[in-house]
């Protein structure tokens, strides 16, 4: 039934590289993971920024959760181009813990904790976390003056340049340099996660950046994890994400609002640039815009990078997925909850059940 379905999708050959055809690990990390990278990074989210050190400064917040975790408020200050930003994130992690395992967490408010942030009940599962708001990268809207997006383009986007959420993800890489410095954390063990478009900056990161042991989309949908061709009557499409957010994107993403078939990819070649590393996808079953079958056949689609690599990749039923369905057995992972679109403890309970399993 899956292979019919996505049969009906007519996809870009993941191991179809300018005409020839890959079958192996190697010619996957030499020819198929630099093309897909390339075509993502000019045909949809944009170019890649210059690597710019920061000037990083911490502060202990008085407040430790009843003694359990230590709070760091940490500031990222951007110097480029003659003109400086600076980031604040807040970094928490067990009291007297070794080898933490993270979370890098990028958010749409600063709170600590906050409603998609549970932080005790990350605290009490063994994680740390270190969070940031998007809006204290750049503003999630057209601005391009502000914040990162003003050091590096002050308003002025080519048709390749990069729009918000790489923004987001360059910040999310660079609170991963932070955490390669510090003794407590596990490096083997440091992950990303974000609600909707910040979803969708949590796969983007982990794609590119391959520190990222595992990645947990929440919700993510179109241009996310979703795949756009053949999308449902009632999901976002690709026209929809343009006409309302286009500057999440780069301005070339806009010649295929109306065209999706003329996509030199979909989003299962994003995906699979995790291979073989952890990626969990989180659905909501009445988050229908976000359309969570494509979601699924994403999974299904992607997981045949993790092949090469001799790991198992997606594992699942030869159907689509319904509530309560949790395929969490392989390296990559789909689960589907009750309820609407949200970043929700259940979600978090169960991402940390799967790493926790597999790292």
């Amino acid at each position: 039934m899956i292979v019919e379905e996505l049969k009906k999708r007519k996809l870009p050959d993941l191991f179809c590289i300018e005409g020839k055809q890959i079958t192996t690990k190697d010619e996957w990390e030499n020819k198929g993971r630099p093309y897909w990278k390339s075509v993502i990074q000019n045909e949809e989210y944009g170019k890649i920024l210059p690597l710019v050190q920061p000037e990083i400064s911490t502060k202990i917040n008085s407040v430790n959760f009843a003694g359990k975790a230590t709070w760091e408020e940490v500031s990222f200050k951007f110097c480029y181009n003659n003109k400086q930003h600076t980031v604040p994130t807040n970094l928490i992690y067990p009291k007297n813990a070794e080898n933490v395992p993270f979370f890098i967490y990028i958010n749409f408010r600063s709170d600590i904790p906050d409603r998609y942030l549970p932080v005790e009940e990350i605290i009490d599962n063994g994680f740390g976390v270190f969070s940031v708001c998007h809006n204290d990268i750049s503003t999630d809207n057209g601005d391009f003056t502000n914040g990162l997006a003003g050091l590096f383009q002050d308003g002025d986007r080519k048709e390749k340049d990069c729009g918000k959420i790489m923004y987001w993800s360059y910040m999310a890489s660079r609170m991963m340099d932070y955490l390669q410095t510090l003794p407590y954390v596990d490096k083997n063990r440091i992950g990303v996660s974000g609600h909707s478009r910040l979803g969708k900056t949590a796969l983007l990161t982990a794609a590119f950046d391959e520190r990222f042991a595992f990645s947990c989309p929440n919700n993510s949908g179109c241009s996310g994890v979703a795949i756009s061709r053949g999308c449902c009557d009632k999901g976002e499409k690709v026209s929809d994400i343009c006409r309302t957010f286009p500057y999440w994107f780069s301005p070339s993403y806009q010649k295929y609002a109306n065209e999706v078939e003329k996509l030199p990819f979909d989003q299962h070649c994003l995906m699979a640039l995790v291979a073989p590393r952890i990626v969990i996808v989180g659905g909501a079953e009445q988050d229908v815009w976000a359309d969570n079958d494509s979601q699924f056949l994403s999974c299904v689609a992607a997981s045949k990078a993790w092949n090469l690599y001799g790991k198992d990749g997606f594992i699942s039923p030869d159907r689509l997925p319904v509530c309560g369905d949790k395929f969490t057995d392989g390296d990559v992972g789909f689960f589907l909850r009750a309820g609407t679109h949200y970043h929700s403890r259940e979600d978090w309970n169960t991402y940390m059940s799967a790493i926790k399993s597999k790292l």
